[in-house]
């Protein structure tokens, strides 16, 4: 899960906060501050939509505010439904807006995203239910994996590109190589595969935390590798 920088409220040529009538009018804005990719899944959004972090049919007082948005596709938005996530219970999940999500999974060739045994046990347990949020955990032999969840099949083509693509670059390096391999993750999407596929080069790592907007670059040393995030929980 990549972790986001939405920023603050967008602001008009006054410098006033932008007040949104309908929320659905706050999606290019969020397409140019984070991409217009899954915030969960991270796959390519073809119809982007505006994600309420917590329930518009429960929470309608934050049905139009900025900071309770992210993007997602249909099958995340559907599986997180209206599931209740209030002030209260916000603590309980990872979210990629204020969390290194990249610290809290690892992935791995045919899986979906898999919890990192470093965290602590709490960590863990937070990070089970964000996986089951929005059915990230879903893949062959999940009982609730339906035919038209496809992101695990996205998953996996992702990873066939990004390997051929390390395989070409490793037989001809050189900066036109590394453009044209950007050009592919960024139409592909999922970039956490991407910078798994890449963990030891650090140059594309940093290629790819530019390329994909809105990832939060204060969530990595200068050696590509994730840090914590300040304020955040990972």
């Amino acid at each position: 899960m990549r972790p986001v920088c939405r920023g603050d409220v967008p602001t008009d040529e006054q410098g006033n906060p932008i007040g949104f009538k309908k929320y659905g009018d706050a999606r290019d804005e969020l397409i140019d501050r984070i991409g217009d990719y899954c915030c969960y899944c991270e796959s390519p959004l073809q119809t982007p939509a505006v994600e309420h972090i917590q329930p518009k049919s429960l929470e309608p007082i934050l049905e139009t505010t900025w900071s309770n948005f992210l993007l997602a596709c249909q099958n995340c938005n559907s599986i997180k439904n209206d599931q209740p996530i209030n002030a209260n219970n916000l603590h309980v999940y990872f979210w990629p807006d204020t969390d290194n999500t990249l610290r809290g999974f690892f992935y791995e060739k045919d899986c979906a995203p898999q919890i990192h045994a470093a965290l602590t046990q709490e960590h863990q347990q937070i990070a089970g239910k964000t996986l089951a949020l929005t059915g990230l955990d879903r893949e062959p032999g999940h009982p609730k994996l339906s035919k038209q969840d496809r992101r695990w099949i996205k998953r996996k083509e992702a990873w066939g590109k990004a390997e051929r693509a390390k395989l070409r670059l490793s037989i001809h390096t050189s900066q036109e190589m590394y453009g044209s391999i950007i050009d592919t993750a960024t139409s592909t999407g999922f970039w956490s595969i991407w910078m798994s596929v890449f963990q030891d080069d650090h140059d594309m790592r940093r290629y790819l935390i530019q390329a994909f907007t809105g990832t939060s670059v204060d969530c990595f040393d200068q050696d590509t590798q994730p840090v914590a995030r300040p304020g955040g929980k990972l």
